[in-house]
């Protein structure tokens, strides 16, 4: 097989059609070319130039060659670069754990956003999950880092890196023309005649546990809630008059349609967090753009 160092050899021979020129423009001098030419043609075991006296023309093997030759080379010198970013974290795959009241956080979407943009060889994987599930991940290696809305205990993140993103209360979404909406606050008994927009039991986040325990404490029923696939869903829903939905501060910015009345229940505030393992330079960089937004804030196990 050909080596890229013959490919070299022999484009700059067929766009000089001439030897000398062409040894002067790689450096070296004229014998190892030619024998290098040699070589490759008894390997390729085609004549790819005519030689005389007027000079070196190429054959028709040598024309359809040079295409091929210089398509090599440049994907050669492409996966080189592509090699070296991804050792630098500049291409490659991100992987990010997301669970669906999380992923809203303006701190960390234009974090992302600016991250994106300096490498566009970049390729970001998002997994959607519950904050156990990405802690698992984190630790095994499958995710590069996680967004959490969570009050983590100190030994679940033990060894991991923990970078503020904003406190997350809560916030009662709701129809402007229901007669709550010009309510300053609300307690969660205050919601006992509505119905309740949750996520689904079985995906057991963070925020579904948060609004369960709320209610038993206020002692607010779920009988008659509502168990909503998805966020989106959810803000359709209240904006239908379906129902009412209790959101994190971070979805209740970015849903101008609906009345966003703050929670006013101990417990209702919880911090939204990224967490992180990996010590590769894209995540490094998206680290420093977090806390550049909070800096001022450190949490437990942050290092």
């Amino acid at each position: 097989m050909f080596e890229l160092k013959q490919l070299r050899y022999f484009v700059a021979v067929a766009e000089e059609l001439n030897f000398r020129r062409a040894a002067e423009r790689l450096h070296i001098t004229q014998s190892p070319l030619s024998q290098t030419i040699k070589n490759l043609e008894e390997v390729l075991d085609v004549k790819l130039f005519l030689r005389n006296t007027h000079g070196v023309q190429l054959t028709r093997a040598g024309e359809v060659f040079l295409i091929e030759a210089i398509n090599l080379l440049s994907s050669a010198r492409q996966s080189l670069s592509l090699v070296r970013q991804a050792d630098a974290g500049e291409a490659g795959s991100l992987h990010i754990g997301y669970s669906a009241s999380a992923i809203f956080s303006p701190v960390f979407t234009t974090a992302l956003a600016t991250v994106l943009e300096k490498r566009p060889h970049l390729t970001l994987q998002l997994h959607y999950g519950n904050a156990l599930d990405h802690l698992s991940s984190l630790r095994s290696g499958h995710l590069d880092a996680a967004v959490l809305r969570a009050d983590i205990p100190e030994t679940a993140t033990k060894g991991l890196r923990k970078h503020l993103l904003g406190e997350e209360p809560l916030y009662v979404l709701i129809h402007p023309d229901h007669h709550l909406a010009q309510t300053h606050r609300l307690f969660l008994k205050d919601l006992s005649n509505e119905r309740l927009l949750l996520q689904p039991a079985t995906q057991q986040t963070f925020l579904r546990r948060q609004i369960e325990c709320l209610s038993e404490s206020a002692g607010l029923s779920l009988a008659n809630a509502l168990e909503v696939p998805d966020i989106s869903s959810m803000l359709c829903f209240a904006m239908a008059r379906i129902g009412i939905a209790v959101l994190p501060k971070s979805v209740a910015e970015i849903s101008p349609s609906l009345v966003a009345v703050p929670l006013a229940d101990i417990a209702s505030n919880c911090p939204l967090i990224l967490v992180t393992a990996s010590e590769s330079p894209v995540v490094v960089a998206l680290e420093t753009l977090i806390d550049k937004k909070c800096p001022d804030f450190s949490l437990p196990g942050k290092q």
